[in-house]
């Protein structure tokens, strides 16, 4: 069972190479500047899907950024979902089960992928496979990622973190550097 997982990894790493991106129109934002902001992130514990929330919510109250969704990947089948999985609004999910063999999300993810955000911000590690689709396939005017990681290929602003990267030391370089109403 887990040589077909790997193969599936693998053969969906060769496809993410063969889709292209979509044309789009890149712009600088920071987090006053942006009315839409997307977050793509791997949920793994309610713990982190709690600090997400409040960062979003901080984006909203803080910066009055007007448009924040969030969406995020659930690395287990529909059927075992977490309970603190009941949506809000502005954040959705995805499983398992809406990826296709090449670990593309299918289901659930076409009006996010489609949305023409200002600010695209992959709050994973940068490495998981189907959030890496989406973020390529996106939109979004200015794309934030890891540097070192598979986000890398595609991000327009990266970030330098030291290994092993704490998501409380990612999003406070975040708040530092996109934060900052005078960087423009």
């Amino acid at each position: 069972m887990k040589i077909v997982q790997q193969v599936k990894q693998k053969a969906g790493f060769q496809m993410l190479k063969k889709i292209s991106e979509p044309v789009r129109i890149k712009h600088a934002f920071n987090f006053d500047t942006a009315k839409s902001i997307g977050i793509l992130y791997q949920d793994d514990d309610e713990r982190l899907y709690n600090k997400i929330r409040a960062f979003a919510k901080e984006l909203k109250e803080k910066h009055e950024v007007k448009n924040i969704r969030a969406l995020g990947y659930v690395p287990v089948k529909e059927k075992m979902l977490p309970i603190w999985q009941s949506q809000k609004l502005e954040f959705g999910y995805f499983t398992q089960d809406d990826l296709n063999w090449h670990r593309r999300p299918v289901s659930r993810v076409t009006a996010f992928r489609n949305e023409d955000f200002d600010m695209l911000i992959d709050l994973s590690d940068g490495n998981v496979l189907p959030l890496l689709y989406l973020f390529k396939e996106s939109k979004a005017k200015m794309k934030i990622g890891l540097q070192t990681s598979g986000a890398e290929k595609f991000a327009d602003f990266m970030l330098i973190l030291r290994p092993p990267v704490v998501f409380e030391n990612y999003l406070q370089q975040l708040k530092i550097y996109l934060g900052n109403s005078a960087l423009k």
